[in-house]
């Protein structure tokens, strides 16, 4: 049932190696701009598109082993991996939006010489092209998916863009003006993206810690309510990653409902389930199961 989800799983592979790809070239081009200008904003871009490659591939290796077929040592296969490497990649986005704030904050009491040069502020600027089509790229994997991995690739590409302008409005007022005005934005743009980072690892911690799967249990309560013949119902799911679970259901049917009736029901519940990656396991029905 996992395998079929092999398609999927190629294609977020493919997007976050080339998301680290990327970054690798934009951050040896940034770093060595960054070392002749002397423009920290700049050289501590270079190194945050240096750090990403690693995330890029961390996350390429995450939707390879989720993707794992399961065996004897790990029954239920590795599809929750998703979830830790999402946590990583969150934290990781708060910790760029934390540097980038303390950078904004540098600016304000701490005035670098920088040597500005248009050749090289042109070559900076060609990379926010690059970033913004990544973060196209990983946003529309996410949705059409909804990995929550894509989603942080997605918004650590989003905030690469900001720190990129940011580093740019820098060198290029250092020419006219003292007081830096693009720190006051980039504080702004920095609480925004450790605010969202947070949600995004929170998220993924109560996934790792087994909180209940609001969006497929309610999924298997409507299928269980579409049958006239069922009065009462029970559902325990169990989150085995994002494309993957198991559901133990307790149905209580009506006492007119004849044993034909009972097998088809649950036959088309197990059918409707394992569309969406569900595997339905029928127990005998009880109180403390009761959802409805």
């Amino acid at each position: 049932m996992m395998n079929r989800h092999s398609k999927e799983t190629r294609i977020k592979i493919a997007v976050s190696s080339a998301s680290a790809a990327a970054n690798f070239v934009l951050g040896v081009t940034k770093t060595l701009v960054g070392l002749y200008t002397g423009s920290i904003a700049v050289l501590s871009d270079g190194f945050n598109n240096l750090g990403d490659v690693v995330g890029g591939a961390g996350a390429a290796a995450g939707f390879k082993v989720s993707d794992r077929k399961p065996d004897q040592k790990y029954p239920f296969g590795l599809g929750r991996v998703e979830y830790a490497v999402t946590l990583i990649m969150s934290v990781a986005v708060m910790a760029v939006g934390a540097a980038f704030a303390y950078s904004a904050l540098d600016r304000f009491f701490y005035h670098p010489v920088v040597t500005f040069a248009w050749t090289q502020f042109i070559i900076i600027a060609s990379t926010v092209p690059v970033k913004v089509a990544l973060a196209a790229v990983c946003a529309k994997t996410y949705k059409v998916f909804g990995s929550e991995l894509m989603k942080a690739q997605a918004l650590d590409n989003v905030i690469d863009t900001f720190v990129t302008l940011f580093a740019l409005t820098g060198l290029f007022l250092s020419r006219y003006i003292a007081f830096p005005a693009d720190a006051a934005a980039g504080l702004v743009i920095s609480a925004l993206f450790v605010a969202e980072g947070f949600k995004l690892a929170k998220d993924s911690f109560m996934k790792i810690a087994g909180a209940k799967d609001e969006r497929r249990t309610r999924g298997l309560e409507k299928v269980c309510l579409s049958f006239d013949k069922i009065q009462k119902y029970g559902i325990n799911l169990y989150d085995l990653g994002k494309n993957y679970a198991h559901a133990l259901v307790a149905i209580d049917f009506k006492a007119d409902t004849s044993e034909e009736e009972k097998i088809k029901i649950r036959t088309d519940i197990k059918t409707l389930a394992a569309r969406h990656g569900i595997e339905v396991f029928f127990t005998e029905y009880k109180e403390e199961l009761q959802n409805e």
